[in-house]
């Protein structure tokens, strides 16, 4: 686990630095561009591009606590931080969305400025959009790799911005032909669209997982089905319940033994039981199972059973 750690914690830096190198280059040289040809649309895609950066500081840090071993006060360990930093990083996207929303409308209802150099403004567009290309495959495959829910974010934006880019290298190559003044008001508005579509997608899916909720459960709770299927004298585990905290699962369970089996047996079948569902997901950080007779029958509180876990997520 201590090496599965290490890393993680060394793959997300690395994809956190460079998407804070090549984001620190485009952000910087978007901006300008937008302030020297008066182009809203750049200055926007450019104001995205910074966001981006911090962004990256933030995965940088959530990365950081996340890996850090439980303690006293957090016995459940620091995986949670991921989620948490992910929803700072929604706001902050939804705030340079109004940003560009904000300063769109007004120039869009305003007297119009002339836009300068529009092929130099459909250049730095195309590159954004290379750029963008790169670093969403890239921080997607790595954010896959050690199942880090702050570097799949960071990666979907990333493909978002390839969209952004790309309208606005479009746009731009439309007033270049047409010399529409108020293009350029236009297409910034589609970015601040495209810059909160991400930002509440985030921040929504952040809010299910801090609730205990995933859409990656499904496959949790049917491994621990799998796994109850290699012990004969196993029989109907149910209420199950599993959570995902950051990159790792906690799941608890109830299961039914023979009732003439000594404390030492079944302990030694639950722990068979557990290691064989760690075995199946190496993610799963901890399984806590609880044993009653065959047939046991009383009234227990909300979980799955093998019928259930086969209805809400199939066979």
């Amino acid at each position: 686990m201590t090496e599965q750690i290490s890393y993680r914690e060394k793959e997300a830096r690395k994809s956190s630095i460079v998407g804070i190198i090549l984001n620190s280059f485009l952000g910087i040289v978007k901006v300008s561009i937008g302030f020297f040809t008066n182009s809203l649309a750049i200055l926007a895609d450019g104001i995205d591009s910074v966001t981006d950066i911090i962004t990256s500081f933030l995965t940088l840090i959530a990365s950081k606590i996340a890996n850090k071993p439980a303690d006293e006060s957090h016995p459940y360990g620091h995986e949670k931080i991921e989620p948490i930093i992910t929803k700072i990083l929604s706001i902050v996207i939804l705030f340079a969305g109004y940003q560009v929303l904000y300063n769109a409308l007004s120039r869009l209802f305003s007297e119009q400025v002339t836009i300068e150099q529009p092929f130099l403004i459909f250049i730095i567009s195309i590159i954004s959009v290379l750029t963008k290309l790169f670093l969403y495959f890239y921080k997607k495959n790595i954010g896959n790799k050690i199942n880090s829910s702050s570097v799949i974010a960071d990666a979907m934006n990333m493909r978002n911005d390839v969209l952004t880019s790309l309208s606005v290298a479009v746009g731009i190559l439309i007033f270049y032909l047409t010399g529409i003044d108020w293009l350029d008001s236009v297409i910034a508005i589609f970015v601040s669209i495209i810059i909160f579509k991400i930002g509440i997608e985030m921040f929504l899916e952040t809010s299910n997982e801090l609730m205990d909720g995933s859409k990656e459960l499904g496959e949790i709770y049917k491994i621990t089905i799998e796994a109850a299927d290699n012990f004969d004298c196993i029989k109907n585990p149910h209420k199950i319940r599993a959570r995902k905290s950051g990159y790792v699962y906690f799941v608890d369970l109830h299961i039914e033994l023979d009732p003439e089996m000594t404390i030492k047996e079944a302990n030694k079948i639950t722990e068979k039981y557990e290691n064989k569902i760690k075995e199946l997901n190496n993610y799963i950080k901890d399984v806590v199972i609880h044993t009653e007779p065959f047939e046991n029958d009383e009234n227990e509180g909300y979980g799955l059973d093998k019928k259930q876990i086969n209805k809400y997520f199939g066979e």
